[in-house]
């Protein structure tokens, strides 16, 4: 994957989203490659002040979780995915004040890499350049990843950072110290764990309809060919909590990055993105370990929550990176929502390579199709529906990161919010914000702005807000022309500048983030 850049320079795949032209290269991108550049900067709660007057009623803190650092000493990352995770948090405490905080996770990979001036061996998403020798790869497999760069979650008033993996790091959203790591048990099992390991999960865990409680799901991968693997659902009651909702056996592992939740069901889409220990071994790396099928089906696996019982659905050849919602329907069928993709080579936009390459940045190998998805457990029937765009936002349903109000979690809703990039063709510096009205088209609105890069969004619903638009929508970006970054906030309602307030230092792209209400 990481010479896939290259090969969309040579097959010349560019996908304009709304219509637009062709250019040879991204060029109208000043300082974009500054977006990705590395930054060791710290700050605690450091002062910051917006154009205009916050909402009275915005009181909490928002945290985004990214990679800040891309190197160490002569050894640089292949992937974005793979920098040092460094959390970058914005509290407001609710009397118009508001303050920035950012600091790396102290993880084992990080503090190890940086007493030896050296990347430590431990397992990426795509490797490192130079490459580790083969005793430092078998290494690296045995240690598992650590990095958890890719998003942050509420367990029982615990804040942790996390990653497709088992074990999280513990927080404090206040300064964004790191209390420590966190690797809870695994529940006990009927099957056998001679010669297999438990260290999958997603970094996207959903909250449990009308409980405190959350769901996650867990990979056992076996280490000898031939022999089942196993896919978990499991409730989790607290930092440490595990309980096991539903396990079954399996031929091969798909990669699953998220999943959803209605009030009855856990709805898994396993994707032919199949993922083999022993290649993951031989390649030290996790791309390595992963294989593509794009003449197999994918599979739905709806999981009865009271129960555990666990229905099987096939469906035609698809790839999902994120899950929006999902709900029940009056006749009782599963409705929900994703960006859809033909394949998963998507990953390869966060390739370094590609990032700062402003000719393959004009391409992108896959595109999201934002979908919906109508499951009939009686009939074992699959609906597939695409949306179309309103003539406001004819990009919108090319969205990914996508993110809604969350007071509709598990519910029949219109809103979804996400980022486009490459909106109108001209490569991957034009990034829109986009919001989808899965209710009218006619709703379907988008912000962009030159030379202005915007991450994914975030909903803040305002409390007591009769309509489901009612809040403010906030993203992490960055200002081309004056290398700075910024918080931008944009009224759902129209997709207009509200707010923002730019940063002492330089945010690097991030990738995941929530706000926390009860953390001011």
């Amino acid at each position: 994957m990481a010479r896939l850049y290259s090969l969309l320079v040579v097959f010349g795949v560019g996908l304009a989203l709304c219509g637009a032209t062709d250019p040879p290269q991204d060029d109208d991108c000043p300082n974009f490659d500054e977006w990705f550049f590395s930054n060791n900067q710290t700050y605690e709660n450091h002062p910051i002040e917006f154009e205009n007057p916050l909402p009275k009623w915005l009181r909490g803190t928002l945290i985004r979780n990214g990679a800040g650092q891309v190197e160490m000493g002569n050894r640089k990352f292949v992937n974005f995915f793979d920098g040092f995770a460094k959390l970058n948090s914005w509290r407001f405490p609710g009397n118009g004040s508001a303050f920035f905080t950012t600091k790396f996770i102290q993880s084992k990979v990080y503090t190890e890499s940086v007493a030896k001036n050296d990347i430590a061996p431990f397992l990426t998403f795509e490797g490192v350049v130079p490459p580790f020798g083969e005793i430092e790869r078998y290494e690296s497999f045995l240690l598992n990843m650590d990095n958890t760069v890719v998003n942050v979650f509420n367990y029982s008033n615990k804040i942790v950072a996390m990653n497709d993996i088992w074990k999280v790091y513990e927080v404090n959203p206040l300064t964004l110290d790191t209390i420590g790591v966190v690797n809870p048990p695994t529940p006990p099992t009927k099957y056998s764990n001679l010669a297999r390991l438990n260290v999958m999960s997603t970094a996207h865990p959903v909250k449990e309809y009308g409980t405190p409680h959350t769901f996650d799901i867990l990979n056992t991968f076996s280490l000898i060919p031939g022999m089942k693997e196993r896919l978990s659902v499991v409730r989790v009651t607290s930092l440490a909590g595990r309980e096991l909702v539903a396990e079954w056996e399996i031929d091969r592992t798909s990669y699953m990055h998220s999943f959803s939740v209605t009030p009855n069901y856990v709805v898994l889409l396993a994707a032919p993105y199949y993922v083999n220990m022993n290649d993951m071994l031989k390649y030290a790396s996790v791309v390595g370990g992963m294989a593509w099928n794009a003449q197999d089906n994918a599979t739905f696996y709806v999981v009865e929550i009271k129960t555990g019982k666990v229905h099987t659905l096939v469906t035609g050849n698809v790839f999902v990176v994120h899950h929006i919602n999902a709900f029940e329907s009056p006749d009782g069928k599963i409705v929900l929502d994703v960006p859809a993709q033909p394949n998963p080579y998507a990953f390869s936009l966060y390739d370094l390579a590609y990032i700062h390459n402003k000719t393959a940045r004009v391409n992108l190998i896959a595109k999201p199709v934002l979908t919906r998805y109508t499951l009939d457990l009686k009939t074992k029937n699959v609906q597939r529906v695409s949306f179309e765009s309103g003539p406001k936002a004819p990009c919108v349903s090319a969205l990914e990161m996508p993110v809604f109000n969350e007071n509709y979690r598990h519910g029949n809703y219109c809103y979804i919010y996400g980022q486009v990039i490459n909106y109108n063709g001209k490569g991957f510096s034009h990034i829109a914000l986009v919001k989808k009205d899965v209710c009218n088209n006619a709703g379907d609105l988008m912000y962009t702005a030159p030379h202005q890069y915007l991450t994914e969004p975030w909903f803040v619903p305002m409390p007591g807000g009769k309509d489901e638009d009612d809040g403010v929508l906030v993203a992490s970006a960055f200002d081309g022309d004056k290398k700075a970054s910024y918080l931008l906030m944009l009224d759902p309602k129209t997709m207009t500048v509200i707010n923002r307030s730019y940063m002492p230092t330089r945010i690097p792209f991030n990738f995941h983030g929530r706000f926390f209400d009860a953390v001011y």
